[in-house]
């Protein structure tokens, strides 16, 4: 699946910080939205679905614009706030904790389906990124020079950090023997793979997916088979190795750390499953990336 062209017309950065206790409000319709958290977590919630957690040095972004709300985790929320450009690019000094907010307009850059409607990285994973963690560092410099104007500079690297993040998300598909564009072409089966390439770490289950895709659990189990080539669960457990290599290969996390991230409720049911798939245990895994 090609990526598809993208063209920055306009784009509003800055420093956001977040007060414990508010619940942000973001309408953000035909707008793409990224965030950088600098200090602390956030937690980011993308329509009907449930909240993500997006780490200090992470990333988050919701490519296709849309509704959705940021607070900070911790806190019960008692407020409602809105989060509206432009953006100040002074610092922030209060409690709470500081990101750095993008967004521009989505309307002329139509994304491919597949592609989800929230992206998180973690650190860890930014870092595994090189080139985007290097061109979001470079946005930044340039989104909080005031001295004069980077315009040009900052919606070309826009332009570069899209294309980059989406290659990231493609490749990511293909990674492992996964054939997500295959299903694209089946309205019932695309919507099992965006919930499941949405929210790994959810729990789940055959019956779950089949709602899911709007099909009975035995109409919709052939049927992805026969489109996509495995059964559900085999993709699924793909979808959720081919995250857990990448942060083995970052090096940061505990193993249990991992098992939890990608939706493993004990370090057992992790290994069995990163074993039978990978054909090493996750911790041999690391040592040969190490070694190499």
């Amino acid at each position: 699946m090609a990526v598809p062209n993208i063209r920055v017309t306009e784009l509003v950065a800055g420093l956001v910080q977040l007060v414990p206790g508010t619940r942000y409000e973001v309408p953000a319709p035909g707008v793409s939205a990224i965030y950088l958290p600098e200090d602390g977590p956030i937690m980011v919630q993308s329509g009907d679905r449930k909240a993500v957690q997006v780490e200090k040095g992470g990333l988050c972004s919701l490519p296709k614009g849309g509704m959705h709300t940021l607070h900070a985790p911790g806190h019960p929320l008692v407020r409602q706030g809105h989060l509206d450009p432009p953006f100040p690019i002074d610092p922030p000094h209060g409690d709470g904790p500081v990101i750095f907010a993008g967004r521009m307009p989505s309307v002329s850059n139509p994304l491919p389906d597949i592609v989800p409607d929230i992206i998180v990285l973690s650190r860890a994973e930014m870092r595994q990124e090189r080139q985007l963690d290097l061109i979001f560092s470079l946005i930044r410099e340039n989104a909080l020079t005031p001295e004069e104007d980077r315009t040009q500079i900052t919606h070309r690297l826009a332009e570069v950090a899209a294309i980059i993040l989406l290659e990231y998300v493609l490749r990511s598909l293909k990674s492992d023997g996964l054939n997500a564009a295959a299903g694209v072409g089946d309205p019932h089966i695309r919507k099992a793979l965006l919930a499941i390439h949405e929210n790994p770490d959810e729990a789940w289950t055959l019956d779950r997916l089949a709602s899911q895709a709007g099909l009975s659990r035995s109409v919709f189990a052939q049927r992805f088979r026969e489109i996509v080539d495995q059964t559900p669960v085999d993709y699924l457990t793909r979808i959720r190795m081919a995250r857990a290599t990448r942060l083995l290969r970052a090096n940061e996390l505990s193993v249990s750390e991992i098992a939890f991230e990608v939706g493993y409720k004990s370090d057992a049911s992790f290994h069995k499953a990163f074993k039978r798939m990978i054909g090493v245990s996750p911790n041999a895994y690391r040592k040969q990336k190490r070694k190499g």
